[in-house]
């Protein structure tokens, strides 16, 4: 496992910055996202990105519920692009594949965006080239 250079803690979420370059944000509650919650979020992952787009990897895990426009505001298709080259979604219940599945509809374009069951799988693949299709990877037991 790369070691930690830096995190930030949000009150929803900790973004970690790792020794390999890929920012993990993992969820830390399951109270419901409101969308100061997701502007905080997306502050965090900007500093923590510096002034390049960063592989990216999403732990949603433990999510349970999103207020109104919190699923559009991480959907944003410009603001994903600016900051993140590939984005991994960590997901673990059928809510979370769910949520998943929606984000990559959203975004069809040339950003990278696979959906694991499996955290070692999400790395290995951001570590990748990056210029796969968008598809489903990892446990189709859920």
């Amino acid at each position: 496992m790369a070691a930690i250079l830096r995190s930030i803690t949000t009150s929803t979420s900790r973004l970690e910055e790792r020794a390999d370059g890929i920012i993990v944000q993992r969820l830390l509650t399951t109270r419901t996202q409101t969308l100061a919650d997701a502007r905080e979020n997306t502050s965090a992952l900007v500093r923590i990105a510096g002034d390049h787009a960063r592989r990216v990897l999403i732990d949603i895990r433990i999510i349970r519920a999103l207020q109104p426009g919190v699923r559009e505001h991480y959907a944003d298709r410009e603001e994903l692009s600016r900051w993140c080259t590939a984005v991994a979604l960590l997901v673990a219940t059928p809510s979370g594949h769910q949520l998943g599945r929606y984000f990559m509809s959203q975004n069809p374009g040339p950003l990278p965006m696979l959906i694991f069951t499996d955290e070692a799988q999400a790395i290995e693949w951001l570590h990748r080239d990056s210029s796969d299709q968008p598809t489903f990877a990892g446990s189709a037991a859920l």
